[in-house]
């Protein structure tokens, strides 16, 4: 990062995190404090007929931060690097050139790529101090093949919504717009963009603001017709007019307990968690029928977090938060009709999960007291029997996440629906991080060893792909 830019950003509260202390909790060192007022999901949004498209053409690739902070897209085993932000991309009419449409300076820092669906396109926030003057914030829309593209939004004010993250960014189902969770002078404030630039390089239309409140973390529905919004302590459904600029507002509950809710694969249910007899507890609502009453599938303990499998049968669900830490001390797979329940781990801690693409196999990230570090584990995901591997973490890697990748984590349950780990048929998870605890790292920095690494989950693999910050798979 150039020093001017730093400089200019610094005075308006951007800094890096320090590295993630909340596991001094758990390791003995001082207790971290992530900002969950602050940092706030987006949506994802699509016409009112719009459905989610099959794709037939399977890309497997990995898109990252690299050392430089610039957006690089790799094969899984480390080869065709092509960092889009400075290699041959494609002129405004798609023609390849010679032409370099994002170009690599000192003060160009790119972070948080999210690809489309169909994995044509990948958004990323840029923070561009190249001119005079207060630095620009914006999210990019560009090619996954050649990096053509530009903004689809422009922050009024150079504001991150949270310490490392610029913006939170989430493609609707069906790949027309982009959801995007920006600061202003009115607080934080959920906008509606078109995702696909007419011209290839700027939106046609003018990004819409829906929803301003904090805490704000919400879903979109599988159908891009709704979203499921946890705003304060309310919990609501949006249910949208064909140019998503108004909405209906449907009341769901009210509850702290919880970030982000849940929809269910088929779009029919809502996973949230809110009051419930002597304790919390994890509600099941269908907002499209107004006289369905909620059911109360499962107690929970203080704060939780939740995630519906793919297949719509099992809800895994993490609670017994500690005050101060991001990590959970007993994860659980629900069956989505409340008929039954088993118990990953318990008295031990989880700092995340990921439902795998494919099937019903859950990735959780443990928390090793004794080496310091995080591992992948891996569970079935089934309700009867199949108990995670308690010898060794997924490809034998012991990690210590780069700071960008531990809020990627701690808010996973956000994160889940736009930022994921695991290769598109479940064979492997990515991670950005280094093999050695380095208690004095600045957070989102990937200096001091930081990598990319591939952990295999069925042949357990590993490969050190690249040097970097954060990395996400393609969504097939």
């Amino acid at each position: 990062m150039g020093a001017s830019l730093t400089s200019r950003f610094c005075c308006r509260g951007w800094r890096r995190l320090p590295y993630p202390r909340s596991l001094r909790i758990i390791w003995g060192v001082a207790a971290f404090g992530l900002m969950a007022t602050a940092l706030a999901p987006a949506c994802r949004l699509a016409g009112p007929d719009a459905v989610r498209p099959d794709f037939d053409m399977t890309i497997n690739r990995i898109a990252y931060i690299d050392a430089d902070e610039q957006l690089t897209t790799v094969n899984p085993d480390g080869s065709r690097r092509q960092q889009l932000t400075l290699g041959a991309v494609a002129d405004a009419v798609g023609r390849i050139g010679g032409i370099t449409a994002q170009p690599l300076t000192a003060e160009r820092i790119y972070s948080w790529p999210a690809w489309s669906p169909d994995g044509a396109r990948i958004a990323v926030s840029l923070i561009d101090g190249s001119a005079s003057g207060p630095p620009e914030v914006s999210v990019q829309s560009l090619e996954s093949a050649t990096g053509v593209g530009g903004p689809v939004f422009v922050n009024a004010d150079p504001i991150p919504i949270a310490d490392g993250a610029p913006h939170y960014v989430q493609w609707s189902p069906n790949g027309r717009h982009l959801g995007i969770t920006a600061a202003t002078r009115d607080g934080l404030t959920l906008f509606v963009a078109d995702g696909n630039p007419a011209d290839g390089i700027r939106a046609p239309t003018a990004p819409s603001a829906v929803r301003r409140d904090g805490p704000l973390y919400f879903n979109w529905s599988p159908d891009s017709r709704s979203m499921a919004v946890h705003s304060g302590e309310d919990v609501l459904a949006l249910h949208f007019d064909a140019g998503f600029t108004q909405a209906t507002v449907q009341p769901i509950g009210r509850s702290r307990s919880f970030r982000t809710p849940a929809w269910s694969p088929d779009g029919a249910q809502l996973a949230w968690s809110g009051p419930g007899g002597d304790s919390e507890a994890l509600w099941i609502s269908r907002p499209a029928q107004a006289d369905y009453p909620p059911l109360r599938l499962a107690e929970v303990d203080g704060d939780c977090a939740f995630l519906w499998s793919p297949d719509g049968a099992v809800i895994a669900l993490a609670d017994r938060q500690m005050d101060g830490s991001p990590a959970y001390r007993r994860l659980r797979l629900i069956a989505a009709d409340g008929s039954r329940e088993r118990i990953i781990q318990q008295d031990d801690w989880t700092l995340a999960f990921f439902w795998a693409p494919a099937g019903r196999r859950l990735a959780w990230v443990s928390l090793n007291t004794e080496e310091r570090t995080m591992e992948w584990r891996i569970d079935a995901g089934q309700i009867d029997g199949g108990d995670a591997d308690a010898d060794a973490p997924a490809g034998g890697l012991q990690f210590s996440p780069t700071g960008i990748t531990f809020l990627m984590l701690a808010f996973f349950d956000q994160y889940a629906a736009s930022h994921t780990p695991w290769a598109p048929d479940g064979s492997a998870l990515t991670i950005a991080g280094d093999q050695q605890y380095l208690a004095q790292r600045r957070n989102g920095s990937s200096s001091g060893g930081a990598r990319i690494f591939v952990a295999g989950v069925e042949d357990n693999g590993l490969h050190n792909i690249a040097g970097g910050s954060l990395a996400v798979w393609s969504p097939r």
